[in-house]
């Protein structure tokens, strides 16, 4: 029995991963991203609850309505990471972001399950950080942006994009409940490695958040 319920409330708790990646999204001065991960926080939460027949009293819309915004959340919190991760200058930052917001959400309605639900976000978010890039080396005709940046950020946190994803569509018959989990911790991890340590846009923020335990447990 214990391990029944066990499995009935892990996904939506292990949901609670994102809690960490909203705080310092938070504190970096990312309001947007923060809100875009707690929406999609929310809605795994809820979805997974309305699994099990103990939280169905949770279920305030219906169950295929959560699964569409739960899974419009996922696309959308990779689509505003990497948008934030290429540090493009206004008016190009708001209005990737909106193409990203528009264009997911149809896509999703069109299928939600097929591959390119993710991969056509972080494929053409990639395509545009690759090309501005590879523009801004052009003309420093050095290294663009720090090479920590590509150590720190974009290498480990392509990693545990990459192994949310391995875990989401190629190992979940294994045993739902436990790599369905782990894959919600992945992304969650992705997320916080690949948002800048610093809001340029955002004025002057301070000092970047370091990743400390207060941090993580979302203290101020």
């Amino acid at each position: 029995m214990g391990s029944i319920v066990a499995k009935l409330l892990l996904p939506p708790i292990s949901s609670l991963a994102f809690l960490p990646t909203i705080s310092i999204a938070a504190k970096r001065n990312f309001t947007l991203e923060a809100m875009v991960y707690f929406f999609t926080m929310f809605f795994i939460a809820i979805y997974h609850a309305c699994d099990g027949p103990g939280l169905t009293v949770l279920c305030f819309m219906r169950y295929d309505v959560l699964e569409y915004f739960s899974i419009y959340g996922t696309a959308l919190s990779m689509w505003v990471s990497l948008i934030a991760l290429a540090d493009f200058d206004e008016p190009k930052r708001s209005t990737f972001v909106m193409f990203g917001v528009l264009t997911i959400a149809v896509r999703i309605y069109q299928d939600r399950y097929g591959y390119g639900v993710y991969s056509g976000p972080i494929g053409t978010a990639v395509l545009m950080i690759t090309v501005k890039w590879l523009t801004k080396m052009k003309e420093t005709k050095g290294l663009y942006p720090d090479k920590s940046v590509y150590t720190q950020q974009i290498g480990p946190g392509f990693c545990f994009g990459a192994l949310a994803l391995m875990l989401r569509y190629f190992f979940e018959e294994w045993d739902y409940t436990y790599v369905h989990s782990f894959y919600h911790c992945s992304l969650a991890m992705s997320l916080v490695l690949l948002l800048p340590k610093v809001n340029k846009k955002a004025g002057n923020g301070g000092n970047p958040v370091k990743m400390n335990c207060s941090t993580f447990c979302c203290c101020v």
